[in-house]
Formats: structure tokens, sequence, C-alpha cells
């Protein structure tokens, strides 16, 4: 018991030092944003294909900056918005995972399609994991929705202009009953996009995701779970971090606080099946700094699916009225 709180402080105090070593950037990464993202491991992390030894399905949707009106009113309103499908699931030893991810910011849209596989390796009281994945990512831009300085330019673009780029990532993760810690790193071929320019590009910087919890039973019906999520593209660093709290084993409420337009995120759910294999998760966003051009709100809703966990052993004597033993 002794070591495991000894390697949980070490990994905090880490964790402290390294937000006080960057808190003074700001989040510029390009990927997707999700509030839920204790509970959307996959996407930040491929080692995470196949944890909980359950297979897993997960449907995603986020509205960010819900309201957002824009000046222009080819911009479909202005608001951002994420959707996504991922499954997960466990074989032996291995994982292996799926996402699909459609991210729309005004004229650009970002797609991105990722298999995942993971080795699980017993360590200690847990399991090191490894992972990578491998897909496409597919970036275009609307150029309808842009407005011209002179509309009548012949070198300007018309209609969408896409391009789709092989992507990669690799990850690693360490789990245990009492705490998960993991690091991944995105975009390691750098795909680069022109998107209609001769010379420019757009190029999606490598990312570094690290990210960990730890739980904490409190009695019998409560559990606590502190979070932390650190973002970095090398040049700027993003931190969130709060708890959520379970009750019962179905309902949990939490709270977290994004280092960027100083976020506060409430977030809670409920398991609708009494065998826990249905959750309905939500995240509602509010800007308490920064921008105030932008509405002072987002959402997020999950709905989780898990198939029952396979059970070794003997196969269970099925008894009919003929056969009485």
């Amino acid at each position: 018991m002794t070591s495991k709180f000894t390697i949980k402080n070490i990994f905090w105090n880490g964790l402290i030092v390294f937000y006080f070593l960057f808190n003074h950037s700001v989040q510029a990464q390009k990927d997707a944003q999700f509030s839920l993202f204790s509970l959307n491991q996959l996407y930040l992390n491929p080692a995470a294909a196949g944890i909980g030894e359950e297979t897993r399905f997960q449907l995603i949707h986020r509205t960010q900056y819900a309201g957002y009106q824009s000046t222009y009113a080819g911009d479909d309103g202005g608001a951002l918005s994420t959707q996504m499908f991922s499954v997960s699931m466990p074989f032996k030893n291995f994982g292996v995972g799926f996402y699909a991810l459609n991210d729309k910011s005004g004229p650009r849209t970002d797609q991105d399609f990722k298999f995942s596989a993971s080795y699980h390796l017993p360590l200690g009281s847990g399991q090191l994991q490894f992972g990578a994945s491998a897909g496409l990512f597919r970036q275009s831009l609307d150029f309808g929705k842009l407005r011209a300085r002179d509309p009548d330019d012949p070198l300007i673009q018309t209609g969408v202009i896409s391009e789709i780029r092989p992507d990669v990532a690799i990850g690693a993760r360490y789990e245990t009953d009492a705490f998960h810690v993991g690091v991944s790193l995105n975009h390691i071929l750098k795909p680069e996009y022109k998107l209609g320019s001769e010379t420019g590009t757009n190029p999606l910087p490598q990312t570094v995701y690290l990210n960990a919890g730890v739980n904490i039973e409190l009695g019998y019906l409560l559990d606590i779970q502190p979070i932390v999520l650190v973002k970095s593209d090398i040049s700027t660093v993003s931190v969130e971090g709060g708890a959520t709290i379970t009750y019962n084993k179905r309902y949990w409420l939490g709270g977290t606080y994004r280092q960027q337009d100083t976020y506060f995120i409430l977030m809670g759910g409920i398991y609708l099946l009494p065998d826990q294999s249905l959750r309905l998760s939500g995240a509602y966003d509010l800007v308490i700094g920064g921008n105030k051009a932008k509405a002072p709100s987002s959402f997020e809703v999950m709905l989780t699916y898990a198939l029952p966990k396979v059970k070794a052993g003997k196969k269970t004597i099925i008894r009919t009225p003929r056969f009485r033993f």
C-alpha cells in the first residue's frame, strides 16, 4: 500500500512542476477538443484500445460557443461542432480500436479516421500498455464561405477543396485499480495541406498528450477521481484538470478548469441500465474570462454502450424438465 501511494505522490508532484514550468503558454493545437476527455481515452492515446476488458461503443457530439452569431450569413451561425464515433475491444493480451471524427470550424472541416492496436503487458499490480494508430486525416476548405476583398480576383479559388494525408500516432499507458497515466504523440508524420495554394502549407503539428487519473474510494458508495490532461505542440502548452465524484456506481458529477480563455466545465452522467452497460454523459463549458467576443457556453453529449465482459471458466449447466442433473 505504501509503495502505491509513493508512486502516485511522485507522479502528481511531477505534474505540478510541469504545470508551473509551462503555465505562461496558451493552447494553440489544431486537434478537436473534448471536455469529457477522461471518458474518451482512445482519441487521446492508441494504447487505450481494449482497456476495461470490455467491448465499448461511443457516440459524441460537441458544440463550441453555442449561440455564437457571425456577421456573415454564409458561416452557418459560426458555432464550431464536432462528432465522433469510436469502438474499442479487447482480445487476450491485445486491444483494437477505431474512431471516425468530423470537426467543423467555419469554412474548414477536418475528418480523422484511425485504426488502433495495443499490447497489454502485466506489470506489478497493473498493466503496461503500448499502442499505435494509423489512418487518414482529411482537411477541406469551403471557399464559398470566405469573404474576399476583391471577389472578382481570378486567382481566388471557388467551391470546396480537400486533401487527404496518412496520419500516425503512438502511445504508452500504465493502469492499475488505483490510478492510470498515459502519454502519446500524435501526427508523427506532420502531414501538410496546401488546399489550393501553390506555395503555402497548413501542417498538422506533432502533439503530445499526457493524461492521468487517480481512483479514491470514500466508503462503500462514494468514489472520487482527480483527473488531469496536458496538451502540447512543443511551442505551446495547455493544462486542464479537476475531479469527478461517483455515487453508488451509477451517478456521477464533476468539474474541471481549462487554461484557455479561463474555462470552468461542469459535467455529469448516469448509467441508464442496471448492468451499467449504457451510460449517458454530458458537459457544459463556461467562459469566465479571456475573449468575451465568444458566446460564454459550449456543451457536449456522450452515449456509451459496453458489451458484457466475457466470463472465463466452465459453461453454466442448463437444466431441463427431462434431465434433472
